[in-house]
């Protein structure tokens, strides 16, 4: 399967170069190999979060509330020129992906990107073959870079309250001070 970036021209200095994007469910098992590097990887939210405190008849201050978490955007046209196959087996995939609750494993030419949650899914169906299946279709993927916050579950363990006298809490016994 060929997969190719939206574009009016075709640039013959960006032939495919071996590389590929690949999305991979470790907890599920789902795998979303592109064999085609893209032209563009679009990362935005790069930059700390700053919100403005407005001081009544002075400057507003500028304060920071946090790091963001960056946002991938990956546009992309599947399509299988000179074949009646279709594309529909890798657009189930990537909505399974999606669908999932499960971080997804970015790599973009054998680099890993990072760990990312995909937040946006759309796709624009261009055209079908004859039993009504789709040969080509424009993708575009948001992925969020997931947090690595993990909530606390169960029972919450209290501190025991340390022995004055022996064991391995407390003062040795026979120790000298």
């Amino acid at each position: 399967m060929i997969v190719r970036l939206p574009s009016s021209t075709v640039d013959r200095s960006r032939q495919p170069s071996g590389g590929y994007v690949r999305l991979f469910d470790p907890l599920g098992g789902t795998v979303v190999r592109l064999p085609w590097m893209p032209e563009e990887i679009e990362t935005s939210s790069v930059a700390q979060a700053w919100t403005q405190v407005p001081r009544p008849g002075r400057v507003p201050l500028l304060l920071s509330s946090g790091k963001n978490l960056p946002v991938v955007s990956l546009p992309f046209r599947l399509v299988n020129p000179g074949h009646a196959s279709h594309v529909e087996g890798t657009i189930d995939a990537l909505e399974k992906l999606a669908r999932s609750s499960n971080p997804v494993r970015l790599d973009v030419a054998q680099q890993f990107r990072g760990m990312y949650r995909i937040t946006a899914l759309s796709k624009r169906e261009t055209m079908w073959d004859t039993t009504g299946k789709v040969t080509d279709a424009e993708i575009t993927l948001e992925l969020t870079r997931s947090s690595d916050m993990v909530v606390a579950v169960g029972p919450i363990k209290r501190k025991t309250k340390k022995s004055k006298k022996g064991g391995p809490r407390g003062r040795l016994k026979n120790a000298r001070r």
